[in-house]
């Protein structure tokens, strides 16, 4: 897909990393928090990163390279 808000597989691969650590951290907040509305909060930042990582999906270009993966 080539167009004007097509990401190149590198970003892409980029941003899902970064999507998944910050996932990880969230999810830690939620077990970590005790207030029941900060904990809410977290899960409606999850709900935002994984429809932004959803959104990449949509506007990358292809598979990342083979190089982005370890031991292949």
């Amino acid at each position: 897909m080539s167009g004007r808000f097509a990401l190149s597989a590198n970003a892409a691969a980029r941003v899902f990393d970064r999507a998944h650590q910050t996932l990880v951290w969230l999810a830690v907040l939620v077990f970590v928090l005790p207030e029941p509305v900060a904990r809410g909060l977290v899960v409606a930042a999850m709900v935002a990163v994984a429809l932004a990582a959803t959104a990449v999906a949509l506007l990358a270009e292809g598979a990342p390279p083979p190089s982005v993966y370890p031991g292949n």
